[in-house]
């Protein structure tokens, strides 16, 4: 049992072309000697549209600025939110039980010697 390697639909002249198209279309509408805006734009197009025509085998559809790594920070952060936010809902919990036993049921007095009017 070999492992087949699986068949690459890649054509390295069509991609080449494609590079090539996209850093003309970069070109003509970022020109570098624009300003360092537009030549800041220019980089950002060619990183995120033209490096993405390779054939190696890896995919890099959007290789700076794609999907962002998740801090550790950003994870730690979210463990402790959802290990406190129980902790918060029981202690309100307990706050409001506490409260409803220090209260008595309050009643109006009937007075006895009064009447109800009729209408």
């Amino acid at each position: 049992m070999d492992p087949k390697t699986p068949k690459s639909k890649c054509n390295p002249a069509a991609v080449a072309k494609n590079c090539h198209l996209c850093e003309s279309l970069a070109d003509s509408c970022f020109p570098i000697d624009q300003g360092p805006s537009a030549r800041r734009l220019h980089e950002l197009f060619l990183r995120q549209f033209c490096d993405a025509h390779t054939c190696s085998g890896k995919r890099k559809l959007f290789p700076k600025g794609g999907m962002k790594q998740t801090g550790v920070f950003y994870l730690a952060a979210s463990i402790l939110t959802l290990m406190l936010l129980p902790v918060f809902y029981i202690i309100v919990f307990l706050y409001q039980r506490e409260m409803r036993k220090g209260t008595q049921e309050l009643r109006r007095i009937s007075q006895v010697g009064k009447r109800t009017k009729s209408s």
